[in-house]
Order: structure tokens, then C-alpha cells, then sequence
């Protein structure tokens, strides 16, 4: 094939892997496509030059999130340039990716190819994560979050294995097929490719089958349709809001449940006037014994403003707060971070709170559970076009520690899920979608976490073992331009 026609081939091939993961990587993503993304370019990077093979890998990271722009720009008002270098710097790792498995697949290494894409992917995925303000947020494994069977690994790896296992068959395959290597070596990428899912398909298996069931803990979530910013609780609006969350509490108490989660930022409040602004609150739920935990932007006092959830028990006292931990940048901006933990007691269980944001952060879902927490309450807020993806992020961290997550979000989605990454409850709190005038409630029965997942206790050994390993096969790293 010629200069000309490979240069041709290159372009389809980006357009057609992009197409993949512009499926597959986005708010709504098709799980079959992620898997088959890589696959494109593997199979073409060992018969093209090293410059047309991470070229073309480039361009088709960036078909593939060209998409999700507006909803950076837009939704979450990130500034373009800092859109832009997310992107292209993603392109550039992915590119760099493809080009170490590249090499291993011109060298007729064939075994070593069907495990350099799925290693160095956890890898890149990781390193990201620990120098990104936004966490975990940047990883293929959410795509397969309704997939309770796939993503049972991350119990054992966290997230990142989860990205490993969706591009190891693409791996295996182009091994497989590679223009060099010997029978053995192929049988050997394909046996890497059928054997590793099967065998993380049969973890997670495992692993439900022997975790004891406890008593259940009932949970309910409510939401108030609500457009724009907060609500000073003071105004006719903050009023209304108040009285309509007084009665879905009412309503969910009437269904047995143990806790009622509303969701984040829902009004704000003068630190002088916060116990008296939520009393009415507080007053429901000692009337009824069940507590209530609300978002609410606390203006004021010695440590400044923050973004707390607000765990109401009595008509008197205090709330307890938690105050959010990771804010969004640039939008967040005007609040301090919180530094400490929140538990409370649902009926038997003990439950950690955290708000929105934390859950794309596995560390603080560790803390949690090996503080003892057996559930996670979180009060959130999406961004409507994101409510998949976003409360799914929350449904990963509880498969990783091994804790149900009850999380409850304003122009999102509110979810119940449990230890294993199941969907027990879902309702659409989009203002379109949901009753504007009575608002959302749901409720369902958990088992609260009995035991410590590896995740939970080892932390990110998988991770750091795939950076190992990638350093290893990038060594000498001179063959990546031949």
C-alpha cells in the first residue's frame, strides 16, 4: 500500500474509531462501543509508520470528545483554552498508548501487545486522576456502569480495572491478526483476551455470593422541581420549597423509611439564621424519627461561606454539617472546602455523607467505608444532560468500596444503588420530566456494606502495578519511533 493510500486508510480509520468513542466515551454512552474503539486503530498502527499510527489514534480522541465541548464550555462554564488542553492532552496520552502497543506489535511480541494497551490504559487513567481537580472523572469505565457484571472488578481494582477489561479484547484481537508472530503467540493474545473477562466476570460472581445479607436499611430520596441557583429560605420561593419538602418527608416517612436524602444546594442560608431557617425541617423529622439530610449554601461565619449538607434530627438543636470536600472549580469558587467526615445513624447501619462532587473521588468513599460507614448519603445537583453519567460515577465508587449509595440530585437523577453497582431505585428530577408541583420521591431497601472490599483496604495497588508494568514494556522507549 502506498504513502498516499495508507495516509487515505488513516483518515477512516480515525473517523471510524472516533465514531466509536464519541459513542462510547460520552453523557450517554453505548457500552459495545467503547469496547470497540481501540480496535480500529491497533489493527492499523502496525502496518502504518509510527508517525500515521499515533497521528491517527490523536485525531480519533478527538472526534470522539469533540462532542462533550458545550457541555464543558456551556454546562459546567469551563474556559475554552483549558477545554482545549483537556482534550488535546488526552489525545496526546491516548496517541502515546497506541504507539507502545504499536511497538510490541511490529516486534512480533505479541503477548506483550495484548497486555500493553489494557496496563498502560489504567495507567494513564490513574495519573490523571491523581493530578486532576475533577478525580476519577476521566475514565472509559463508567460507560459500563448498568453493566453489574463487568464492573463487579472494580471491587477488586477500582475503576481502573474496569478500563483495562474493556480494551484488552480489542488488544487481544489485533494481536491476533498482527502482520507478524508466531501461532503460539497468537493463541496465546486470544487466550489473554476470552480468559482475563471470564475470569473478572467470575470474581464479581464470587464475591455476591458470599457477602452475608444484614438487616436492610430503607432509604428515601425526594426532590422539588427547581431551575437556577439556590433559594434564600427566607423568600416566598425558599418558603414554598421548604413546605414541599415537609410533605414528600411525610410521605416517605409513611413508607417506613429510616432516612430521607434531599438534594444539594437547595437554599441558601445566613449562618446566623441557619438552625432557625431549616427548623421546620428539623421539627418533621424528630416528629417522625426519621432524619433528614439537605443541601444547603451556609453565607457566613468565621470559616466563610461553604456547600454543606445538613443532617437534621430535632426542632432545637443545631444541624450537623458536612461541608463539601471537592468543589468545581471555577463555579465553586467563592466557598472554602470542608475538611472532615460526617456519620449518622440509620436505624442499625452507620452512614457517611458526602455531596456530589465527592463521590468522583474513590480515597474519600474509602475513608468512609473503612471508617465503618455501611451506607453513603449524598445530596447532589447535575447539569440535566449529564444525570446518566454523573449519578453512574456514584454507583462506581459504591462497587469499588463495596457500599450502597443513596444519592439524591436536583436536575439529575436521584438513584439507589447497591453494594454491587445495582440500580435498586431511579426517577428523573429533571424539571421537564419530573411533577413540578409535587415533586419526586422514592424509596427502597439496601443492605448496608458487611466487610471491606481489596479496593477498600489496598487502595490503588492495581493502578500503580499497571504503572510498573507500562514502564517496563516502554523500556527502551527508542523503539516507539521505529
Amino acid at each position: 500500500m502506498s504513502a498516499v493510500e495508507m495516509a487515505v486508510t488513516g483518515i477512516g480509520v480515525a473517523l471510524l474509531s472516533g465514531a466509536c468513542f464519541h459513542r462510547g466515551t460520552g453523557l450517554r454512552p453505548v457500552p459495545l462501543a467503547t469496547w470497540a474503539a481501540p480496535l480500529p486503530l491497533l489493527v492499523y498502527a502496525p502496518r502504518a509508520s509510527w508517525q500515521l499510527a499515533v497521528g491517527v489514534a490523536a485525531v480519533a480522541w478527538l472526534v470522539g470528545q469533540l462532542g462533550l465541548w458545550s457541555y464543558f464550555t456551556k454546562d459546567l462554564r469551563v474556559p475554552r483554552p483549558l477545554v482545549a488542553a483537556h482534550i488535546s492532552g488526552g489525545a496526546l496520552l491516548v496517541a502515546a498508548v497506541v504507539g507502545l502497543t504499536r511497538v510490541h506489535l511490529v516486534d512480533g511480541q505479541l503477548l506483550a501487545a495484548a497486555w500493553a494497551l489494557p496496563l498502560a490504559w489504567a495507567a494513564m487513567e490513574f495519573l490523571v486522576s491523581v493530578k486532576s481537580p475533577h478525580g476519577a472523572w476521566w475514565s472509559i469505565a463508567y460507560s459500563q456502569a448498568d453493566r453489574p457484571g463487568v464492573v463487579g472488578v472494580a471491587a477488586l481494582t477500582g475503576v481502573w480495572g474496569v478500563s483495562a477489561l474493556v480494551v484488552t479484547p480489542a488488544a487481544a484481537v489485533a494481536a491476533a491478526i498482527a502482520p507478524v508472530g508466531t501461532f503460539g503467540q497468537r493463541l496465546a493474545a486470544l487466550l489473554v483476551g476470552t480468559i482475563l473477562p471470564l475470569v473478572a466476570y467470575g470474581y464479581g460472581r464470587t464475591r455476591r455470593a458470599r457477602v452475608g445479607a444484614g438487616a436492610p436499611v430503607r432509604v428515601g430520596l425526594a426532590v422539588v422541581p427547581q431551575a437556577g441557583l439556590p433559594v434564600p429560605i427566607e423568600s416566598a420561593e425558599g418558603a414554598a420549597l421548604l413546605t414541599g419538602y415537609v410533605g414528600l418527608v411525610r410521605r416517605l416517612a409513611g413508607r417506613g423509611v429510616q432516612a430521607v436524602v434531599l438534594p444539594e444546594a437547595v437554599f441558601v442560608i445566613a449562618e446566623s439564621g441557619f438552625t432557625d431557617g431549616l427548623r421546620p425541617l428539623g421539627a418533621v423529622a424528630a416528629e417522625l424519627g426519621v432524619p433528614v439530610v439537605v443541601g444547603a449554601v451556609r453565607h457566613g461565619g468565621p470559616d466563610g461561606s461553604a456547600n454543606v449538607a445538613a443532617v437534621l434530627r430535632d426542632a432545637g438543636g443545631p444541624p450537623e454539617c458536612y461541608a463539601k470536600r471537592h468543589l468545581l472549580p471555577g463555579l465553586e469558587a467563592a466557598y472554602r472546602p470542608g475538611r472532615k467526615s460526617l456519620f449518622v445513624s440509620v436505624g442499625a447501619a452507620r452512614a457517611g455523607v458526602a455531596v456530589c462532587k465527592d463521590l468522583d473521588f474513590a480515597p474519600l468513599v474509602r475513608s468512609y467505608r473503612r471508617g465503618g460507614a455501611g451506607l453513603l448519603l449524598a445530596p447532589a445537583w447535575d447539569f440535566e444532560r449529564d444525570d446518566w453519567l454523573h449519578s453512574r460515577m456514584a454507583v462506581l465508587r459504591g462497587v469499588e468500596s463495596g457500599i450502597p449509595v443513596a444519592r439524591a440530585a436536583r436536575g439529575g437523577r436521584a438513584t439507589v444503588s447497591d453494594a454491587f453497582g445495582r440500580i435498586v431505585a431511579e426517577v428523573s428530577t429533571v424539571p421537564a420530566d419530573a411533577d413540578a408541583g409535587e415533586g419526586v420521591a422514592i424509596d427502597a431497601a439496601v443492605t448496608p456494606a458487611a466487610g471491606q472490599t481489596n479496593y477498600a483496604r489496598f487502595g490503588d495497588w492495581f493502578a500503580w502495578s499497571c504503572l510498573v508494568a507500562t514502564i517496563l514494556l516502554a523500556v527502551p522507549i527508542d523503539r516507539i519511533t521505529t
